[in-house]
C-alpha cells in the first residue's frame, strides 16, 4: 500500500511545482509613446546616453521596448473591431498589462514577461487574408509558467496559453513581436550578448 502511495505523492508534488502563480501587479505604469530627449549642445553620443536606460533597470528596459506596442494599438483604435482605447502597462514585477476600453467594457490581458516564450518559431502570425481584414499574431507562454489572465471589467474570465494581438497594419505586427520578445528577454535575462 505504501509502495503505491509514493509515486502518487511524487506526481502531486510535481504538479504543484509546475503550476506557478503569476506575481501580483505592483505599481503598474503606462509605457507611453516613444519620447526622444534632444541634446542641443552635445554630440550624437551624448544624445544616445540621454535616451539610454540605466543598466539593471529591467522595468525601464521593458517599458522602452514596449512603446511600439502602445503606438500600434493607438493606430488600431477605432479601425480594428474590438480595439478601443488601449493602455499598455508594465509593473515592478515585470507584468505586462494590456487594458482595452471599448465602450462600457474593459478587457485586460495580463502576463508576466518571464512567462512569455521568446522562441520566434513558436509565434503564430495571423495574416489579413482568407476573409480576415486585419493582421496580428499569437505569442505563447512557456510550459509550466503562469498563463495569460483575461479579465473583463476587473473580474477574471479565463486563462489562455497565448496572447493574441490584432493590429491595423502588417508592418506593426513585426515591430510588436520584436517589442514583446525584447521585453520578455530582458525580464528573463536572456538578451543576446554584445559582440
Amino acid at each position: 500500500m505504501l509502495r503505491n502511495s509514493i509515486p502518487l505523492l511524487g506526481l502531486t508534488v510535481l504538479l504543484f511545482a509546475c503550476k506557478q502563480d503569476a506575481p501580483p501587479v505592483v505599481n503598474a505604469t503606462p509605457v507611453g509613446e516613444r519620447v526622444v530627449v534632444k541634446v542641443e549642445d552635445g554630440t550624437k553620443s551624448d544624445e544616445l546616453k540621454a535616451n539610454a536606460v540605466a543598466e539593471g533597470d529591467m522595468k525601464g528596459l521593458a517599458t522602452k521596448a514596449l512603446q511600439p506596442l502602445q503606438a500600434a494599438y493607438k493606430a488600431a483604435s477605432g479601425k480594428v473591431p474590438g480595439v478601443g482605447e488601449v493602455t499598455v502597462k508594465v509593473d515592478d514585477n515585470l507584468n505586462l498589462i494590456i487594458e482595452n476600453k471599448d465602450g462600457s467594457t474593459t478587457t485586460t490581458s495580463q502576463v508576466n514577461l518571464k512567462s512569455i516564450d521568446t522562441d520566434v518559431s513558436h509565434i503564430e502570425i495571423i495574416p489579413n487574408t482568407n476573409g480576415k481584414e486585419f493582421p496580428g499574431f499569437r505569442i505563447k507562454t512557456l510550459a509550466g509558467q503562469p498563463k495569460i489572465a483575461i479579465l473583463k471589467n476587473g473580474s477574471k474570465e479565463k486563462d489562455m496559453d497565448y496572447l493574441e494581438v490584432i493590429l491595423a497594419e502588417r508592418t506593426d505586427v513585426h515591430k510588436c513581436i520584436s517589442a514583446i520578445t525584447l521585453a520578455a528577454q530582458a525580464a528573463q535575462s536572456s538578451l543576446p550578448a554584445e559582440k
